[in-house]
């Protein structure tokens, strides 16, 4: 779909807070959207757009206001108003009946504490239910798609509701010092998973049930694990697996200053295993499809790789390394988005995943300064911010093709500071992805110079330097070309080439009946010469000459050998000789 640059029309307005409130913009030229009154609070704590799209709440430090979209396109005004005024948090239900809303618990001398987390009614405002709730982390209840259960953990439970009773617990599983859990994004068989950090020595477990068999006998899959103090959940879209990312904040084996993270997989079928990463060094990022069938990984020091594993944890399709941090699949499921942010230079490269085991790249563009990065639900744009507090300065945000086309940018007054932008949810259609480049705008920041410093004596002439050495290009553009492989893949494909080479001589010499190399001969003579203590030594006679054929195939495969096994392989004449007297006294004996 040609869009002319213009953005998806009709398409999904973004909500924007910071230093002078919160407005709507609407595409396709993303203008403040008429239809919706602006909130000029200069203290918007949070926002959030329900699931379907058609409501927006948020708390401006005095109440939490909740603004419907009427038929007309346009947004009720005045919004609808809940007499909280200190909430910190705000979260939707899934089909957006409920609006739960949590704040700082504070306690006051001579007084009772109150309860800071509560339940809203989104149609009337009407409070539902109140709870404790000191932590900020795992604050918000956890709801079934249909809403049907409602589930939060309290000291060492975890409770459910059903069907909208809140003054009734159903059910619940009872751990010591269970610090997270999850619950299966699933109507009709949801699971729940559940962590237990571990104690003295002990390692720590996750367990995952099938609602409501809580039961220890009834556990559908265990998976128990050392060195890891904390751990992050997430259900494929199907809710038939879930990944456990491990992490703790050292390394006892001393290899890493930052601490080490796993990454493991479990499934409702009761299978559980450790994601196979093939580099070292942290995970920045782990993502399922939508379709719940692939995810991707992003791990390893720098410069990191990126993998597409299947639904069984195999890897199927491996990106190569670069400057990355992130991966998100845009909501068809048919683009792999890959950026380096943060601390990274914003290098972004898109991915079409439609094929998993033939993925192709679809273009490749910088973002810089990016603090944030969302796709829209028309799986066509993404949009980066650079938002305050992480950055001061240059506070703003793009709205990007896929093809990596600037299709707008908004960048706010030296004084102002964006705090948040958010895409409005909507319905999304599926489209093919094509390499062609949509009609865009040239930005108006400056860009910075892509071309490093040379010194003066060195202008003019081709550099050879390259930065990393080990980085490694996608499995579909690797190519037997020296000037494009890293050292390691440069040595590991001679050794492939001498060791099919001997392969091919000796195959050769076969054939032609010459038969193999002569040591080969000698060290496939008779293991026994009816003498006990010649046997042994001929047995070790035999292990010395097999080490040292497999250092001289090494050294063939261009593998570089140590002083003492070189000294090894110059007694092979030696050891051949005693070989043979060993074998000439077996046939006098006969």
């Amino acid at each position: 779909m040609n869009d002319g640059g213009k953005g998806p029309p009709g398409g999904p307005c973004l909500a924007m807070r910071g230093s002078q409130g919160l407005c709507l913009q609407k595409p396709p030229d993303y203008a403040i959207h008429q239809g919706f009154t602006p909130d000029p609070s200069k203290t918007i704590k949070c926002l959030q757009f329900s699931p379907d799209g058609r409501k927006l709440a948020w708390s401006n430090g005095d109440s939490v206001q909740i603004a419907s979209l009427g038929a007309d396109g346009n947004w009720s005004s005045p919004p609808m108003t809940i007499d909280h005024s200190k909430a910190y948090s705000i979260a939707w239900s899934p089909q957006g009946k409920i609006l739960a809303s949590w704040e700082m618990y504070a306690t006051i001398q001579g007084k009772d504490p109150t309860p800071n987390l509560h339940l809203w009614d989104a149609e009337t405002g009407e409070k539902l239910k109140s709870f404790f709730q000191k932590k900020h982390a795992n604050w918000c209840p956890l709801w079934s798609p249909d809403e049907k259960i409602c589930s939060r953990m309290v000291n060492n439970e975890v409770q459910f509701y059903e069907n909208g009773d809140f003054h009734n617990i159903q059910h619940k599983i009872h751990l010591a010092k269970v610090c997270d859990f999850g619950l299966s994004p699933s109507s009709d068989s949801p699971h729940v998973m559940t962590y237990v950090p571990g104690l003295r020595g002990a390692p720590s477990f996750a367990r995952l049930y099938a609602y409501p068999k809580f039961e220890d006998t009834q556990v559908v899959a265990n998976k128990s694990f050392f060195q890891a103090d904390r751990v992050e959940l997430k259900w494929n879209g199907t809710g038939t697996s879930v990944l456990l990312l491990t992490a703790s904040e050292s390394d006892k084996t001393g290899g890493s200053y930052y601490g080490r993270q796993q990454l493991h997989y479990l499934s409702t079928k009761g299978d559980s295993a450790m994601v196979g990463l093939s580099k070292d060094g942290p995970i920045y990022s782990h993502e399922w499809s939508p379709s719940g069938k692939e995810f991707a990984v992003i791990y390893g020091y720098m410069p990191a790789k990126a993998t597409l594993f299947n639904s069984k944890s195999d890897p199927i399709f491996e990106f190569g390394t670069g400057p990355r941090s992130v991966g998100l699949f845009n909501s068809q499921g048919n683009i792999l988005m890959i950026g380096g942010f943060g601390n990274l230079r914003g290098k972004v490269e898109m991915w079409d995943v439609s094929n998993g085991k033939s993925c192709d790249k679809l273009s490749e563009f910088d973002a810089p300064d990016t603090t944030d990065v969302k796709w829209s639900p028309d799986g066509q744009h993404i949009m980066t911010s650079s938002c305050a507090p992480r950055l001061r300065v240059g506070n703003g945000y793009k709205v990007w093709h896929y093809s990596g086309s600037l299709i707008h940018e908004i960048a706010l007054a030296a004084a102002d500071e964006l705090w948040e932008v958010d895409w409005q949810p909507s319905k999304s259609k599926t489209f093919k992805a094509s390499k062609r480049a949509v009609e865009g705008i040239a930005s108006s920041q400056p860009q910075a110079s892509k071309q490093a410093y040379r010194p003066p004596g060195a202008r003019g002439s081709a550099s050879t330097f390259k930065l990393h050495d080990n980085d490694e290009l996608p499995q579909n553009q690797a190519k037997k070309d020296p000037e494009n492989m890293s050292k390691a893949a440069i040595k590991n494909m001679k050794r492939k080439e001498a060791a099919k080479k001997k392969r091919d001589e000796e195959e050769a010499a076969l054939k032609s009946g010459r038969g193999i190399s002569e040591p080969k001969v000698i060290a496939a003579v008779a293991a026994t010469t009816g003498d006990p203590e010649k046997d042994k030594k001929l047995r070790k006679l035999n292990d010395k000459l097999a080490s040292i054929q497999k250092l001289k195939q090494d050294e063939a495969e261009g593998k570089k050998l140590e002083a003492n096994q070189l000294e090894k392989i110059k007694n092979e004449t030696a050891i051949l000789k005693d070989i043979q007297i060993l074998k000439e006294l077996k046939e006098l004996k006969l």
